[in-house]
């Protein structure tokens, strides 16, 4: 029994089995199921002889001994001398037929059973190791972005406190010495403070990805859960790119999506 899996979106079970053993197929494809929710595995039974033979010869004597009569008298009719032999009886057609040795499908059903729990416990643990380093690299990536939402929750202040003062720099330039009225700068300060601010979409990107540490502890399939996360991370990304119009946020709002998109690859190898 050879059990292999690859990454899929949903569940795919693909399995070959000899044809004196094809009844115990669906039995097979739901055991598999039951280890399994999700990937495209590839099932393999091989049957090999140990002691009695699987498979019978037959022959149709009745043909063989019409193959042989008409042989026979063929050569009698044309004057050919000789006889025919039984290796060229065997050969013609139809007269051998070799056929499966009937197999009690509930004693076959208990050794394919054993096996295939043999190599789907081999898988597991396989899978298992594989798991972990791709929680291990999750990990690590959350917490970089982790750093960056960090990071923009400090600068995203300081970008309205700069753009306060590059408007009254500004207005004072072009005013001279006609007084400036402090109020209305600093309404257009709360303005477009206001319309800059990301701190909604921080929160909540931050919430998703405690919610992906949360997730990845769990025991059940978390592949999907994994995938909705990150689309909605990335949707959060993208809305703290489009409001923020400060070079050193959006460099680091590049540096998000660039880490969702290794994470978005990684999750396509969890069930």
């Amino acid at each position: 029994m050879e059990v292999r899996s690859t990454n899929h979106r949903y569940r795919d079970i693909s399995v070959r089995i000899p044809r004196e053993l094809a009844e115990l197929e669906d039995k097979l494809r739901a055991l598999v199921a039951e280890s399994l929710a999700r990937g495209h595995v590839d099932v393999s039974v091989t049957v090999e002889e140990a002691g009695a033979p699987l498979k019978t010869v037959e022959v149709r004597m009745d043909l063989a001994q019409a193959y042989h009569a008409a042989a026979k008298d063929l050569a009698a009719r044309l004057g050919i001398a000789g006889e025919v032999g039984v290796e060229t009886i065997l050969s013609l057609q139809d007269v051998v037929t070799v056929k499966p040795v009937s197999v009690d499908p509930d004693a076959a059903w208990q050794v394919v059973k054993a096996a295939a729990n043999q190599a789907l416990e081999a898988l597991a643990r396989m899978r298992a190791a594989e798991g972990e380093s791709l929680a291990r690299d999750v990990v690590h990536r959350t917490s970089k972005i982790e750093q960056l939402i960090a990071r923009i929750s400090e600068r995203a202040p300081v970008v309205a406190e700069e753009y306060r003062a590059r408007l009254e720099a500004r207005l004072r330039e072009l005013l001279a010495d006609v007084p400036i009225d402090e109020t209305r700068i600093a309404m257009e300060a709360a303005i477009y403070a206001d319309k800059i601010n990301v701190t909604e979409e921080l929160v909540r990107l931050a919430s998703h990805i405690a919610q992906v540490h949360s997730v990845i502890e769990q025991a059940e399939p978390a592949g999907r859960r994994l995938e909705f996360l990150v689309q909605e991370m990335h949707r959060e990304a993208n809305t703290i790119g489009s409001k923020s119009q400060d070079v050193e946020i959006s460099h680091m709002v590049v540096e998000i999506k660039s880490e969702l998109e290794k994470i978005r690859e990684q999750i396509q190898n969890i069930e």
